[in-house]
């Protein structure tokens, strides 16, 4: 056997593996005994001091030495409650743990207690519990970490980098518990400061003024799962995942199963190597998700994660198309499912408030597919009909919850005078009146209209043209097949093999008839007429490239990465196009009023002013 101090440093690193560890747990605590304030002030990199002060229930006298024993928890009390966890922490090792590495000092006072007590625990060994002149709440002192275990401290990071990874969990926090009145200091210096109000103010506080102008609401349920909160518009992206934070019943967790359906979600309206932004809250019944799987409680599982991906995915879809189609929010029936019912927000784009819609899932038509060759008119350069990708359904009230709090929302996300960012990549409108100047490096269109340039990318503009058309044809199932006069046969790996096979089904309602051949081969007899003249290497590659991130089981989200992937493969480069050309792509652009960016993301148009160009050449300063 162990020697109890050694078994207990031995315990102490698996919970305390840095200053971030430490703050993670006083504050899941200070939440838990039902603060409404909390601070937290840290002094290099809480290294040298971390301060945890709430205005909570505060300790009773007879539990202040307990509360530091191992395993010692007013949380849960038997093995059942294991199975419906509603606490932030529970499992009873985290002071019991600090105090053993550090020097801590407890002090604590409960309403109902006429006076407060503090303690001092210094690598484990305990002094007396004393009166002390504490307010009502819980502060935590802890100093000099791993005072006791050099070679601990000796593999921290850098005071600068202890001190970001607490910042990034402090955000997290106030992001999560908007409600909550938060101060961060860091040396002496506040960094945050919240007044416990909406979401938007939290989003305000951690990412600043410009982000809340360009988020949208997210709302939807499906049974008893909720999914609230906001994400980025389309345009506005981030370059990794640090900007995305995922609540569940409001406690901050990672996982990929939400961040893969947010990105499939926006997949064709990200360039290469950008993240939608998103702040996300999943409402769940305690007993459908396990909290309990690893020590640093930041991962989950999910009793039903394909639930969960298809609400994530469906709701996010809805408010994009809400907010690139805001006219026909109210045009559209919905569509009815054994189901669900798909519905879509009604909402002010210059002003975001509390919503509430029923579930949504995105839900192809049932007709069948055409297996035989009819008369069909093959996509040109300029046609176009207007996506319909699962039209909107009928709209929702909006519940604004107080006056107080919508005139906070308006607040913060009125419009500035300032050219707002997303435009070039949005509905510009009128595209047929401006004056076609020419075309260069048979890549662009130059357009001229009052005080500004156009540069259009007549490739993406095709491309998007050609993914709006396929995807109405997926959607209506009126897909016409073309066989291939010499079937397309390509050699892989048995691995590479089976990844396609298994997407046969998703491949097949879009029109490819594909099979495996002989040995480490695949065969592709047919393609969608809509697509006959498609690279199909290159549209087999781009799948055999994404193997590790798709998700064969998800059907709607496979399909919709397949379109893009075919669409992309279709377009021809190099191609001139002659004046009338120039004229038909014009109009059917603006007729048909799509998203000016291709389905990858790239914008179609971009803008330059007058006086931008007069800058360049220094006629104004």
């Amino acid at each position: 056997l162990l020697d109890p101090l050694l078994s207990s440093r031995i315990a102490a690193g698996e919970v305390v593996e840095s200053p971030f560890s430490i703050v993670k747990e006083l504050i899941d605590n200070s939440l838990d005994a039902g603060a409404t304030k909390i601070s937290v002030s840290i002094k290099n990199g809480g290294i040298d001091e971390i301060v945890v002060k709430d205005n909570g229930k505060g300790i009773d006298y007879d539990d202040i030495v307990k509360a530091f024993l191992p395993h010692a928890t007013s949380k849960i009390k038997s093995i059942e409650d294991l199975d419906s966890i509603s606490t932030l922490g529970f499992r009873g090792e985290a002071l019991a743990s600090i105090s053993n590495v550090s020097q801590t000092t407890l002090s604590t006072k409960t309403e109902n207690s006429e006076i407060g007590y503090s303690i001092e625990v210094f690598g484990g060994k305990f002094g007396d519990v004393q009166a002390s002149t504490s307010e009502q709440g819980t502060t935590i002192k802890v100093a000099n970490l791993f005072f006791n275990t050099p070679a601990r401290r000796k593999f921290l990071k850098k005071p600068k980098q202890e001190e970001t990874q607490i910042t990034n969990i402090i955000s997290r926090y106030i992001l999560a518990n908007p409600q909550i009145n938060f101060k961060y200091v860091v040396d002496g210096k506040t960094i945050y400061q919240t007044r416990g109000n909406t979401l938007l103010d939290a989003i305000s506080c951690v990412y600043g003024f410009e982000t809340t102008q360009n988020i949208m609401p997210v709302s939807g349920s499906v049974g008893n799962i909720k999914i609230s909160g906001y994400v980025s518009k389309v345009g506005f992206s981030k370059p990794n995942t640090t900007y995305q934070t995922l609540m569940i019943n409001s406690r901050y967790v990672i996982d990929e199963i939400v961040s893969k359906a947010a990105y499939m979600a926006f997949d064709e309206y990200l360039m290469p190597r950008q993240f939608p932004f998103y702040v996300l809250n999943l409402t769940i019944p305690n007993v459908d998700v396990d909290v309990n799987v690893h020590p640093s409680k930041m991962n989950v599982k999910f009793s039903s994660p394909s639930k969960i991906y298809d609400l994530v995915f469906s709701s996010i879809r809805s408010a994009i198309f809400n907010f690139l189609h805001p006219s026909k929010s109210t045009q559209s029936e919905p569509k009815k499912n054994e189901d669900l019912k798909e519905n879509l927000i009604k909402t002010d784009l210059n002003s975001l408030q509390e919503i509430s819609i029923d579930p949504v899932e995105y839900t192809p038509s049932k007709k069948n597919i055409v297996l035989k060759q009819e008369e069909f008119e093959p996509i040109t350069m300029f046609e176009v009909k207007t996506k319909i990708n699962n039209a909107p359904s009928k709209t929702q009230e909006i519940k604004v919850e107080n006056k107080e709090e919508k005139q906070n929302n308006e607040q913060l996300l009125k419009t500035t005078e300032t050219e707002d960012e997303t435009k070039d990549f949005v509905n510009i409108r009128d595209l047929s009146d401006y004056k076609i100047i020419g075309e260069i490096f048979n890549e662009f269109i130059i357009l001229e209209k009052g005080e500004n340039m156009i540069l259009l990318d007549f490739h993406a503009g095709h491309e998007r043209l050609n993914y709006d058309k396929f995807s109405k044809m997926v959607d209506d199932r009126d897909i016409v097949l073309q066989d291939l006069l010499v079937p397309y046969v390509q050699e892989m790996s048995e691995q590479e093999v089976e990844f396609i096979l298994s997407l046969k089904d998703n491949l097949t309602e879009l029109g490819f008839d594909i099979d495996a051949f002989g040995n480490k081969k695949i065969i592709i007899n047919t393609v969608p007429m809509q697509l006959k003249d498609i690279n199909l290497k290159g549209f087999v590659d781009d799948l055999l490239h994404d193997m590790k991130n798709l998700k064969p089981s998800m059907n709607n989200e496979i399909k919709h990465y397949l379109m893009q992937k075919a669409c992309k493969s279709s377009v021809k480069s190099g191609m001139s196009l002659t004046e009338h050309e120039i004229k038909e792509l014009l109009k059917n652009l603006d007729e048909k009023n799509p998203v000016l960016l291709c389905p990858h993301g790239r914008p179609v148009i971009t803008i330059v002013s007058k006086g931008q160009i007069e800058k360049w050449f220094k006629r104004i300063v």
